[in-house]
């Protein structure tokens, strides 16, 4: 397996306000196990059109809380499978279900679980199973699908490598 994966919990997000430079620069670094080309994961720009169509608030004064970091991490791992109605819809089912600090180091530790159980070769496991819960099942389908993409793109790699040496 490679390097485990840890994401920040709500209490390690920096409880400073942020500028969007600074932003990019710890996005980057927290998301760099998801697979991309040459493409950037997250930029400015994106940030900028994420807040305009009311994916994420408008910062204050030009700086970005830890509630934004948030939104953002979980907006850049979802945009990899899903659209940005989507990721919208889901995102306020989480948060208008449970206070916004319990959805997210919830999805967080569901979201290492997969990649944990994929990386090692087992099958899905998940944090807190409660499958009577829709909000339970979304998310863990959420997560079952990012993480099967994840491990599809990082196969493809392992045997293009192979093939070249």
């Amino acid at each position: 397996m490679e390097k485990p994966i840890h994401l920040p919990r709500w209490e390690e997000l920096p409880v400073i306000d942020l500028y969007i430079d600074q932003v990019v620069t710890l996005l980057e670094e927290w998301l760099d196990f998801i697979p991309h080309s040459d493409e950037k994961l997250i930029t400015k720009s994106m940030i900028n059109n994420y807040v305009k169509h009311g994916i994420v608030e408008a910062p204050k004064k030009r700086r970005y809380t830890t509630t934004h970091l948030a939104y953002l991490i979980v907006v850049c791992i979802f945009k990899q499978v899903y659209s940005m109605n989507e990721i919208t819809q889901m995102i306020r089912l989480q948060v208008h279900a449970y206070p916004i600090e319990q959805a997210y180091n919830y999805y967080i530790e569901d979201l290492e679980a997969c990649i944990l159980s994929i990386y090692n070769g087992e099958a899905v496991t998940h944090q807190k199973v409660d499958t009577n819960d829709p909000l339970t099942k979304i998310l863990h389908s959420v997560n079952e699908s990012l993480v099967n993409k994840f491990n599809v793109q990082r196969l493809i790699k392992e045997v293009k490598e192979k093939n070249v040496e």
